[in-house]
């Protein structure tokens, strides 16, 4: 009896943990690396590409009349509700650095989920992000369509969001952060950004 207690915690544990292990490689950040490159549709239907805005130091930009600039990348859901907050904080953020060389970038995940995991009924039922987000007054940041996962995927985004990117002049992703906590935002993002502009 005893050996066979002995062998359920065993199997627990081993199976914890691989879990766990899972989970971490779900999540794993990708600072220091070099932040995949993309071109995404806007909510407006004009394209927007990752090298307009930074390239590694040996490259141009696409547009070699166009100032580098750090990237701050947020994939959200409307059904994610720290999601929203998160949003409202980098719009206080944004115009803190209106006048600075920082683009930002909201990615749309709500219509990604919806039709790649029909079984959960938040994702099926999660309303318009542009019109909620139009009613809460969120938005004047450019927001990219991903409803494929194209851009989510390479930067290893998964239902854990909102997850959040600050790129760097020179295309190294320099924060990666997973459910920052709204109120850190200013102060956490904004000071990344310090450092960042001036490099």
């Amino acid at each position: 009896m005893m050996n066979q207690s002995i062998k359920i915690i065993l199997i627990i544990l081993v199976l914890g943990g691989s879990l766990l292990s899972g989970e971490d490689k779900a999540r794993k950040t990708i600072v220091g690396e070099k932040a995949p490159p993309w071109s995404m549709k806007t909510s407006l239907g004009k394209f927007e590409f990752l090298k307009d805005y930074v390239a590694p130091k040996e490259q141009k930009l696409r547009n070699a009349d166009q100032e580098r600039k750090v990237v701050v990348l947020s994939f959200f859901a409307s059904w994610c509700q720290p999601c929203i907050k998160e949003i409202g904080e980098l719009h206080k953020l944004k115009e803190m650095y209106a006048d600075q060389p920082v683009q930002f970038f909201l990615v749309n995940l709500t219509d990604y989920f919806r039709y790649n995991e029909k079984e959960t009924k938040k994702y099926l039922e999660a309303p318009d992000a542009m019109k909620f987000l139009a009613d809460k007054g969120l938005t004047d940041i450019t927001i990219l369509e991903d409803r494929g996962g194209i851009l989510a995927r390479p930067y290893g985004v998964n239902s854990f969001l909102p997850r959040l990117f600050v790129i760097d002049k020179y295309q190294i992703v320099q924060m990666d952060e997973g459910g920052l906590c709204p109120t850190c935002i200013q102060d956490e993002v904004g000071a990344v950004l310090d450092k960042l502009i001036n490099e």
